[in-house]
């Protein structure tokens, strides 16, 4: 038993807005520990499988069948079933309240119906699944696409300085501090802060340490890291004790007990910037770059698993 999980760009008309799209399929009942970690996204998660059970501070009981999963700090722990299928749309924490018309409070630490904040998108995609109820053609997600697109069309416009601002953070690699990215974007550190708190609902600090998080997950879900202490030191922390302490700072077990081998060899993944075929076991050995650009044998051994 096993999941597959890809993920890939949307078209340019949803760019900016849309961060890219996501798919997991697959016999899901064995595979170890899945969570919904905290991140600087907001989503729109369509299961089109059997029933997900979800369990968290967030949100407990079945998944909704189309959900949008807001600005996370705590994760949820996830129960698949053995036929699982789900599709996400990943939206820009920018733009997330506007394109589905809602107050961004209202998307903060949050698992809710995507019916109960947009009926009119929720009308739309339920269209595009009557096509296709599991979205396995590519003519169907390109109709996904025509849906969200005609959406956006009819949303009110972000601001650009917030867009400017949360693309600045997440695309940073090492942490900014809210001073140094409103002097980039020639404002006030309290006027950046108030705008951020009314247009995404919560403090920009806040969301760079969500987007820090969010990169060392994701990369460990990618494949696994060479080293915790180098993927934590090329993230921001300041060791691999410090990465290890905001796992659990977010409700999340340590990575070396999430990220296992069990969970590699469960797991293959396409990753966003891989060509066709670009798609492996992420428990397959390799031989690549340290995170200090070294080159690492293959046969290196796995990190010590930490508590």
């Amino acid at each position: 038993m096993s999941v597959d999980y890809q993920e890939w760009p949307p078209g340019a008309a949803l760019s900016g807005v849309v961060l890219a799209f996501w798919r997991v399929v697959g016999h899901g009942s064995g595979v170890p520990s899945p969570t919904i970690l905290p991140d600087a996204y907001v989503e729109i998660v369509l299961n089109l499988g059997e029933p997900v059970a979800l369990a968290g501070p967030s949100f407990t009981g079945n998944q909704p069948t189309r959900a949008v999963v807001g600005l996370l700090d705590r994760a949820i722990e996830i129960r698949y079933g053995s036929n699982v299928c789900m599709f996400g749309i990943r939206l820009s924490s920018a733009c997330a309240a506007t394109f589905l018309g809602v107050h961004p409070r209202v998307l903060v630490n949050s698992v809710q119906p995507l019916r109960q904040l947009s009926r009119t998108l929720d009308d739309r995609l339920e269209r595009v699944l009557e096509t296709d109820p599991r979205l396995e053609s590519k003519e169907t997600c390109a109709g996904l696409e025509t849906a969200l697109v005609d959406h956006l069309a009819r949303s009110q416009r972000p601001d650009q300085l917030i867009v400017d601002a949360v693309d600045r953070l997440i695309g940073s690699d090492v942490p900014l501090t809210v001073s140094a990215l409103a002097a980039e974007l020639a404002t006030s550190p309290r006027h950046l802060h108030r705008r951020f708190l009314v247009l995404v609902g919560v403090s920009p600090k806040r969301l760079e340490r969500l987007a820090r998080f969010a990169r060392a997950w994701r990369q460990a879900t990618w494949g696994p890291p060479l080293t915790w202490a180098d993927l934590a030191l090329a993230n921001g922390y300041a060791d691999q004790s410090h990465l290890v302490r905001e796992f659990r700072r977010f409700g999340a077990n340590p990575p070396a007990h999430l990220f296992t081998d069990e969970w590699y060899g469960m797991t293959t993944v396409t990753r966003p910037e891989g060509l066709p075929g670009d798609v492996r076991s992420v428990q397959e050995l390799r031989k690549g770059p340290r995170h200090d650009g070294r080159i690492e044998p293959a046969n290196r051994r796995r990190p010590k698993k930490e508590g």
